[in-house]
Protein backbone atom coordinates (compact mmCIF):
# COMPACT_ATOMS: atom_id res chain seq x y z
CA UNK A 1 0.00 0.00 0.00
CA UNK A 2 0.85 3.28 -0.79
CA UNK A 3 1.95 5.49 2.40
CA UNK A 4 4.54 8.28 3.21
CA UNK A 5 7.48 7.39 4.31
CA UNK A 6 9.04 10.35 5.47
CA UNK A 7 9.29 14.00 5.93
CA UNK A 8 12.06 16.19 5.84
CA UNK A 9 12.10 20.30 6.78
CA UNK A 10 14.46 22.50 6.53
CA UNK A 11 13.61 25.95 8.54
CA UNK A 12 10.40 25.39 7.68
CA UNK A 13 8.05 27.29 10.81
CA UNK A 14 9.08 26.61 14.35
CA UNK A 15 11.82 23.64 12.50
CA UNK A 16 15.05 25.54 12.63
CA UNK A 17 17.46 23.75 10.10
CA UNK A 18 16.82 20.09 8.43
CA UNK A 19 14.28 17.44 10.77
CA UNK A 20 13.44 14.33 9.21
CA UNK A 21 10.42 12.71 10.38
CA UNK A 22 9.71 8.89 9.65
CA UNK A 23 6.96 7.39 8.88
CA UNK A 24 6.34 3.66 9.78
CA UNK A 25 4.44 1.24 7.87
CA UNK A 26 0.92 1.22 9.16
CA UNK A 27 -0.20 4.13 12.16
CA UNK A 28 1.70 6.64 13.58
CA UNK A 29 1.76 8.57 16.17
CA UNK A 30 3.31 12.00 16.87
CA UNK A 31 3.00 12.63 20.39
CA UNK A 32 3.85 16.18 22.25
CA UNK A 33 3.76 19.08 24.56
CA UNK A 34 1.53 22.14 23.01
CA UNK A 35 3.17 23.98 21.12
CA UNK A 36 6.11 21.14 20.05
CA UNK A 37 5.13 21.48 16.63
CA UNK A 38 3.00 18.56 16.14
CA UNK A 39 0.48 20.60 13.92
CA UNK A 40 3.70 22.04 11.88
CA UNK A 41 4.31 18.57 10.64
CA UNK A 42 0.76 18.53 8.83
CA UNK A 43 1.09 21.91 7.74
CA UNK A 44 4.62 20.84 6.28
CA UNK A 45 2.59 18.04 4.47
CA UNK A 46 -0.46 20.33 2.95
CA UNK A 47 2.56 22.79 1.67
CA UNK A 48 4.74 20.50 0.05
CA UNK A 49 1.82 18.76 -1.80
CA UNK A 50 0.25 22.00 -2.63
CA UNK A 51 -3.21 21.30 -0.82
CA UNK A 52 -3.41 24.12 0.96
CA UNK A 53 -3.00 28.29 1.15
CA UNK A 54 -0.98 30.03 3.21
CA UNK A 55 -4.63 30.30 5.41
CA UNK A 56 -4.94 27.02 5.61
CA UNK A 57 -1.35 26.50 7.42
CA UNK A 58 -2.06 29.66 9.49
CA UNK A 59 -0.19 31.73 7.89
CA UNK A 60 -1.00 35.48 6.36
CA UNK A 61 1.69 35.06 3.61
CA UNK A 62 4.25 32.25 2.34
CA UNK A 63 7.16 33.90 3.85
CA UNK A 64 5.46 33.62 7.12
CA UNK A 65 6.42 29.80 6.82
CA UNK A 66 9.79 30.06 6.68
CA UNK A 67 11.70 30.23 10.03
CA UNK A 68 13.98 33.32 10.36
CA UNK A 69 15.10 32.97 13.72
CA UNK A 70 17.47 30.03 12.85
CA UNK A 71 18.26 31.44 9.31
CA UNK A 72 21.76 32.93 7.90
CA UNK A 73 21.80 36.72 7.15
CA UNK A 74 22.20 36.51 3.72
CA UNK A 75 20.47 38.17 1.49
CA UNK A 76 17.91 35.01 0.72
CA UNK A 77 16.01 32.87 3.34
CA UNK A 78 14.78 29.47 2.29
CA UNK A 79 12.87 26.74 3.70
CA UNK A 80 11.96 23.01 2.27
CA UNK A 81 9.88 20.13 3.12
CA UNK A 82 10.14 16.78 1.38
CA UNK A 83 7.62 14.33 1.45
CA UNK A 84 8.68 10.76 0.90
CA UNK A 85 6.15 7.64 -0.61
CA UNK A 86 6.52 4.15 -0.40
CA UNK A 87 5.57 3.16 -3.93
CA UNK A 88 6.92 -0.28 -4.04
CA UNK A 89 3.52 -1.81 -3.88
CA UNK A 90 2.40 0.28 -7.17
CA UNK A 91 1.48 -1.45 -10.14
CA UNK A 92 2.29 1.03 -12.72
CA UNK A 93 5.25 1.73 -11.11
CA UNK A 94 7.67 2.12 -13.91
CA UNK A 95 5.12 4.04 -15.65
CA UNK A 96 4.53 6.31 -12.41
CA UNK A 97 8.55 7.04 -12.66
CA UNK A 98 8.86 8.12 -16.40
CA UNK A 99 5.68 10.56 -15.89
CA UNK A 100 8.17 13.27 -13.93
CA UNK A 101 7.60 16.69 -15.80
CA UNK A 102 9.95 19.14 -16.52
CA UNK A 103 8.65 22.63 -16.55
CA UNK A 104 10.75 25.99 -15.97
CA UNK A 105 10.20 27.46 -12.39
CA UNK A 106 7.62 30.13 -11.83
CA UNK A 107 7.96 32.89 -8.79
CA UNK A 108 5.18 34.67 -6.25
CA UNK A 109 5.90 38.30 -5.72
CA UNK A 110 4.72 39.22 -2.58
CA UNK A 111 4.02 42.98 -2.17
CA UNK A 112 4.89 43.97 1.22
CA UNK A 113 3.67 47.46 0.90
CA UNK A 114 0.12 45.89 0.50
CA UNK A 115 -0.04 44.34 3.70
CA UNK A 116 0.75 41.05 2.44
CA UNK A 117 -2.37 40.26 0.88
CA UNK A 118 -1.73 40.62 -2.95
CA UNK A 119 1.29 39.12 -5.17
CA UNK A 120 2.29 39.03 -8.64
CA UNK A 121 3.95 36.49 -10.49
CA UNK A 122 7.23 37.57 -11.75
CA UNK A 123 10.45 35.29 -13.64
CA UNK A 124 13.41 34.68 -11.22
CA UNK A 125 17.02 35.57 -12.30
CA UNK A 126 18.33 33.02 -9.44
CA UNK A 127 19.11 29.80 -11.23
CA UNK A 128 17.34 26.85 -9.36
CA UNK A 129 19.26 23.41 -8.78
CA UNK A 130 17.49 20.24 -8.68
CA UNK A 131 16.97 18.34 -5.50
CA UNK A 132 19.42 15.70 -5.20
CA UNK A 133 19.72 13.60 -2.22
CA UNK A 134 20.28 10.58 -0.46
CA UNK A 135 16.84 9.13 -0.53
CA UNK A 136 16.16 9.99 -4.14
CA UNK A 137 18.11 6.77 -5.49
CA UNK A 138 15.75 4.11 -5.04
CA UNK A 139 12.96 3.23 -7.53
CA UNK A 140 10.37 2.05 -4.93
CA UNK A 141 10.43 5.73 -3.13
CA UNK A 142 8.90 8.75 -4.78
CA UNK A 143 9.76 11.95 -3.46
CA UNK A 144 7.87 15.19 -3.81
CA UNK A 145 9.69 18.50 -2.48
CA UNK A 146 8.46 22.36 -2.43
CA UNK A 147 10.91 25.06 -2.01
CA UNK A 148 10.45 28.59 -0.53
CA UNK A 149 12.79 31.47 -0.95
CA UNK A 150 12.09 34.84 0.57
CA UNK A 151 14.10 37.65 -0.12
CA UNK A 152 14.69 40.65 1.66
CA UNK A 153 12.50 43.06 -0.50
CA UNK A 154 9.93 40.94 0.05
CA UNK A 155 9.91 39.26 -3.14
CA UNK A 156 9.32 35.17 -2.88
CA UNK A 157 9.47 32.30 -5.36
CA UNK A 158 7.89 28.55 -4.37
CA UNK A 159 8.97 25.72 -6.66
CA UNK A 160 7.18 22.44 -6.67
CA UNK A 161 9.85 18.90 -7.81
CA UNK A 162 9.40 15.74 -8.34
CA UNK A 163 12.49 12.96 -7.91
CA UNK A 164 14.51 16.44 -8.38
CA UNK A 165 13.04 17.56 -11.60
CA UNK A 166 10.99 20.76 -11.45
CA UNK A 167 6.99 20.51 -12.06
CA UNK A 168 4.00 23.09 -11.69
CA UNK A 169 1.06 22.46 -9.13
CA UNK A 170 -1.36 21.10 -12.15
CA UNK A 171 1.73 18.76 -12.70
CA UNK A 172 2.23 18.05 -8.87
CA UNK A 173 -1.44 17.25 -8.50
CA UNK A 174 -1.88 14.73 -11.92
CA UNK A 175 0.50 12.98 -10.32
CA UNK A 176 -1.14 12.85 -6.76
CA UNK A 177 -4.36 11.72 -8.39
CA UNK A 178 -2.66 8.62 -9.67
CA UNK A 179 -1.93 7.97 -5.79
CA UNK A 180 -5.86 9.31 -5.01
CA UNK A 181 -4.53 12.37 -3.12
CA UNK A 182 -7.06 15.20 -4.22
CA UNK A 183 -6.45 18.74 -2.56
CA UNK A 184 -10.44 18.40 -1.54
CA UNK A 185 -10.25 15.20 -0.49
CA UNK A 186 -9.85 13.39 2.76
CA UNK A 187 -6.53 12.11 2.75
CA UNK A 188 -5.16 15.03 5.01
CA UNK A 189 -7.96 15.46 8.19
CA UNK A 190 -7.34 18.52 10.03
CA UNK A 191 -8.43 19.69 13.29
CA UNK A 192 -11.79 20.37 13.75
CA UNK A 193 -12.56 18.04 11.05
CA UNK A 194 -13.73 14.84 12.98
CA UNK A 195 -16.10 17.13 14.90
CA UNK A 196 -17.75 18.19 11.56
CA UNK A 197 -17.58 14.81 10.16
CA UNK A 198 -19.86 13.38 12.93
CA UNK A 199 -22.07 16.17 12.74
CA UNK A 200 -22.78 15.31 8.80
CA UNK A 201 -25.72 13.92 7.69
CA UNK A 202 -26.10 10.36 5.59
CA UNK A 203 -25.17 11.85 2.44
CA UNK A 204 -22.82 14.24 3.37
CA UNK A 205 -20.84 11.04 4.73
CA UNK A 206 -21.28 9.47 1.57
CA UNK A 207 -19.76 11.66 -0.21
CA UNK A 208 -16.61 11.12 1.95
CA UNK A 209 -16.62 7.46 1.59
CA UNK A 210 -17.11 8.23 -2.39
CA UNK A 211 -13.91 10.44 -2.31
CA UNK A 212 -11.71 8.24 -0.34
CA UNK A 213 -13.15 5.02 -2.33
CA UNK A 214 -12.38 6.95 -5.57
CA UNK A 215 -15.26 6.55 -6.85
CA UNK A 216 -16.11 10.25 -6.29
CA UNK A 217 -13.37 10.78 -9.06
CA UNK A 218 -15.39 8.61 -11.50
CA UNK A 219 -18.66 11.31 -10.73
CA UNK A 220 -16.43 14.11 -11.66
CA UNK A 221 -15.59 12.40 -15.04
CA UNK A 222 -19.11 11.41 -15.87
CA UNK A 223 -20.24 14.99 -14.75
CA UNK A 224 -17.83 16.99 -16.97
CA UNK A 225 -18.75 13.73 -19.60
CA UNK A 226 -22.11 15.08 -19.43
CA UNK A 227 -21.10 18.57 -19.55
CA UNK A 228 -18.93 18.10 -22.80
CA UNK A 229 -21.72 15.94 -24.62
CA UNK A 230 -24.26 18.79 -23.66
CA UNK A 231 -21.66 21.20 -25.39
CA UNK A 232 -21.49 18.43 -28.41
CA UNK A 233 -25.09 18.50 -28.60
CA UNK A 234 -25.47 21.80 -28.43
CA UNK A 235 -22.51 22.94 -30.87
CA UNK A 236 -24.75 20.03 -33.09
CA UNK A 237 -27.67 21.67 -33.00
CA UNK A 238 -25.89 25.30 -33.74
CA UNK A 239 -24.09 23.68 -36.51
CA UNK A 240 -27.58 21.87 -38.08
CA UNK A 241 -28.84 25.69 -38.03
CA UNK A 242 -26.27 26.71 -39.96
CA UNK A 243 -26.61 23.97 -42.00
CA UNK A 244 -30.52 24.81 -42.42
CA UNK A 245 -29.53 28.47 -43.29
CA UNK A 246 -26.52 27.52 -46.01
CA UNK A 247 -29.37 25.17 -47.83
CA UNK A 248 -31.55 27.98 -47.93
CA UNK A 249 -29.13 30.07 -49.00
CA UNK A 250 -27.76 28.16 -51.44
CA UNK A 251 -31.33 27.20 -52.98
CA UNK A 252 -31.48 31.66 -53.39
CA UNK A 253 -28.30 31.05 -54.84
CA UNK A 254 -29.51 28.80 -57.70
CA UNK A 255 -32.55 30.70 -58.10
CA UNK A 256 -30.19 33.51 -58.72
CA UNK A 257 -27.75 31.86 -60.71
CA UNK A 258 -30.60 30.96 -62.94
CA UNK A 259 -31.90 34.28 -63.48
CA UNK A 260 -28.84 35.51 -63.70
CA UNK A 261 -27.78 33.51 -66.44
CA UNK A 262 -30.72 33.87 -68.35
CA UNK A 263 -30.55 37.95 -67.92
CA UNK A 264 -27.02 37.56 -69.02
CA UNK A 265 -28.61 35.32 -72.16
CA UNK A 266 -31.41 38.07 -73.01
CA UNK A 267 -28.58 40.82 -72.92
CA UNK A 268 -26.25 39.38 -75.77
CA UNK A 269 -29.48 38.90 -77.75
CA UNK A 270 -30.25 42.33 -77.20
CA UNK A 271 -27.02 43.44 -77.65
CA UNK A 272 -26.92 41.48 -81.26
CA UNK A 273 -30.39 42.85 -82.53
CA UNK A 274 -28.32 46.79 -81.72
CA UNK A 275 -26.03 45.62 -83.81
CA UNK A 276 -27.84 44.26 -86.48
CA UNK A 277 -30.26 47.39 -86.41
CA UNK A 278 -27.04 49.44 -86.06
CA UNK A 279 -26.07 48.07 -89.33
CA UNK A 280 -29.14 48.11 -91.40
CA UNK A 281 -29.40 51.91 -90.35
CA UNK A 282 -26.29 52.64 -91.27
CA UNK A 283 -26.81 51.21 -94.57
CA UNK A 284 -30.11 53.01 -94.92
CA UNK A 285 -28.09 56.38 -94.28
CA UNK A 286 -25.45 55.14 -96.76
CA UNK A 287 -28.32 54.65 -99.53
CA UNK A 288 -29.49 58.03 -98.73
CA UNK A 289 -26.04 59.95 -99.14
CA UNK A 290 -25.53 58.44 -102.31
CA UNK A 291 -28.77 59.50 -103.39
CA UNK A 292 -28.45 62.78 -101.88
CA UNK A 293 -24.84 63.00 -103.69
CA UNK A 294 -26.32 62.14 -107.26
CA UNK A 295 -29.24 64.29 -106.92
CA UNK A 296 -26.44 67.01 -106.13
CA UNK A 297 -24.36 66.12 -109.19
CA UNK A 298 -27.73 66.81 -111.07
CA UNK A 299 -28.75 69.86 -109.56
CA UNK A 300 -24.78 71.20 -110.68
CA UNK A 301 -25.57 70.14 -113.76
CA UNK A 302 -28.87 71.86 -114.59
CA UNK A 303 -27.56 74.84 -112.56
CA UNK A 304 -24.70 74.64 -115.37
CA UNK A 305 -27.45 74.55 -117.98
CA UNK A 306 -29.43 77.52 -116.75
CA UNK A 307 -26.32 79.14 -116.53
CA UNK A 308 -25.66 79.21 -119.89
CA UNK A 309 -29.70 79.95 -120.85
CA UNK A 310 -29.70 82.72 -118.89
CA UNK A 311 -26.18 83.80 -120.65
CA UNK A 312 -27.63 83.25 -124.13
CA UNK A 313 -30.58 85.44 -123.20
CA UNK A 314 -29.00 88.07 -121.99
CA UNK A 315 -27.02 88.05 -125.62
CA UNK A 316 -30.27 87.86 -127.08
CA UNK A 317 -31.71 91.05 -125.41
CA UNK A 318 -28.45 93.12 -125.78
CA UNK A 319 -28.93 92.30 -129.40
CA UNK A 320 -32.54 92.63 -129.64
CA UNK A 321 -32.22 96.24 -127.50
CA UNK A 322 -29.49 97.32 -130.29
CA UNK A 323 -32.22 96.16 -133.20
CA UNK A 324 -34.28 97.80 -131.49
CA UNK A 325 -32.38 101.01 -130.65
CA UNK A 326 -31.48 101.06 -134.87
CA UNK A 327 -35.50 100.49 -136.00
CA UNK A 328 -36.16 103.90 -134.28
CA UNK A 329 -33.19 105.48 -135.47
CA UNK A 330 -34.72 103.97 -139.00
CA UNK A 331 -38.10 105.06 -137.98
CA UNK A 332 -36.76 108.58 -137.54
CA UNK A 333 -35.03 109.14 -141.33
CA UNK A 334 -38.31 107.09 -143.02
CA UNK A 335 -42.00 108.13 -143.94
CA UNK A 336 -45.01 106.94 -142.61
CA UNK A 337 -45.25 103.64 -144.37
CA UNK A 338 -42.63 102.67 -142.84
CA UNK A 339 -42.80 104.48 -139.81
CA UNK A 340 -45.89 101.96 -139.62
CA UNK A 341 -43.72 99.22 -140.99
CA UNK A 342 -40.58 99.80 -138.92
CA UNK A 343 -43.33 100.61 -135.68
CA UNK A 344 -44.95 97.02 -136.37
CA UNK A 345 -41.28 95.51 -136.49
CA UNK A 346 -40.51 97.66 -133.65
CA UNK A 347 -43.54 96.18 -131.07
CA UNK A 348 -43.00 92.54 -132.27
CA UNK A 349 -38.98 93.55 -131.32
CA UNK A 350 -40.60 94.69 -127.36
CA UNK A 351 -42.67 91.58 -127.28
CA UNK A 352 -39.71 89.78 -128.02
CA UNK A 353 -37.34 91.31 -125.37
CA UNK A 354 -40.26 91.04 -122.89
CA UNK A 355 -41.05 87.52 -123.78
CA UNK A 356 -36.77 87.13 -123.22
CA UNK A 357 -36.81 89.42 -119.66
CA UNK A 358 -39.54 87.06 -118.34
CA UNK A 359 -38.00 84.04 -119.01
CA UNK A 360 -34.88 85.74 -117.77
CA UNK A 361 -36.32 86.15 -114.64
CA UNK A 362 -38.00 82.79 -114.55
CA UNK A 363 -34.34 81.02 -115.17
CA UNK A 364 -32.56 83.98 -112.39
CA UNK A 365 -35.35 82.50 -110.02
CA UNK A 366 -35.10 78.59 -110.87
CA UNK A 367 -31.24 79.49 -110.22
CA UNK A 368 -31.67 80.48 -107.00
CA UNK A 369 -34.36 77.73 -106.30
CA UNK A 370 -31.68 75.33 -107.82
CA UNK A 371 -28.94 76.95 -105.01
CA UNK A 372 -30.94 77.14 -101.84
CA UNK A 373 -32.12 73.38 -102.96
CA UNK A 374 -28.27 72.68 -103.36
CA UNK A 375 -27.56 74.06 -100.16
CA UNK A 376 -29.88 72.17 -98.44
CA UNK A 377 -28.94 68.91 -100.02
CA UNK A 378 -25.13 69.92 -98.76
CA UNK A 379 -26.41 70.80 -94.83
CA UNK A 380 -28.31 66.78 -95.22
CA UNK A 381 -25.16 65.26 -96.89
CA UNK A 382 -23.29 66.75 -93.79
CA UNK A 383 -25.86 65.74 -90.86
CA UNK A 384 -26.09 62.38 -92.65
CA UNK A 385 -22.32 62.16 -92.86
CA UNK A 386 -22.42 62.77 -89.11
CA UNK A 387 -24.95 60.51 -88.11
CA UNK A 388 -22.97 57.83 -90.35
CA UNK A 389 -19.84 58.44 -88.22
CA UNK A 390 -22.04 58.26 -85.19
CA UNK A 391 -23.33 55.10 -85.86
CA UNK A 392 -20.39 53.55 -87.10
CA UNK A 393 -18.44 54.74 -83.27
CA UNK A 394 -21.68 53.09 -81.93
CA UNK A 395 -21.18 50.06 -84.01
CA UNK A 396 -17.79 49.55 -82.83
CA UNK A 397 -18.39 49.94 -79.19
CA UNK A 398 -21.25 47.64 -79.39
CA UNK A 399 -18.82 44.30 -80.67
CA UNK A 400 -16.18 45.62 -78.17
CA UNK A 401 -18.74 45.08 -75.47
CA UNK A 402 -20.67 42.21 -77.41
CA UNK A 403 -16.89 40.12 -77.56
CA UNK A 404 -17.27 39.70 -73.59
CA UNK A 405 -20.76 37.88 -73.82
CA UNK A 406 -19.32 35.51 -76.68
CA UNK A 407 -16.92 34.52 -74.67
Amino acid sequence: MVHVKRIELSHFKSFGGTTSIPFLDGFTVVSGPNGSGKSNILDALLFCLGLATSKGMRAERLPDLVNHNHSNNHKTKEASVSVTFDVSDLEDLEDFSRNSPRVTQVAVVDDHRNNGHSSENIPVNQEETPIKGKHLVSNSEWTVTRRLRVTKGGSYSSNYYINGESCNVSQLHEQLNRLRIYPEGYNVVLQGDVTRIISMNSKERRNIIDELAGVAEFDRKIDKTKETLKEVKESEERCEIIQTELKRSLERLATDRIKAEKYQKLKLQIAQKQQWELVLVWRSLQQQVSTLKSKIITGEQEATQLKEQLTNLTQQINQTSNQLEQLNLQVKALGEDEQLTVASKLATQKAQRNQLEQRQQELITLKQQQQQSLETRKKAIAQFEDNLNQLTQETIELENNTIPFLI
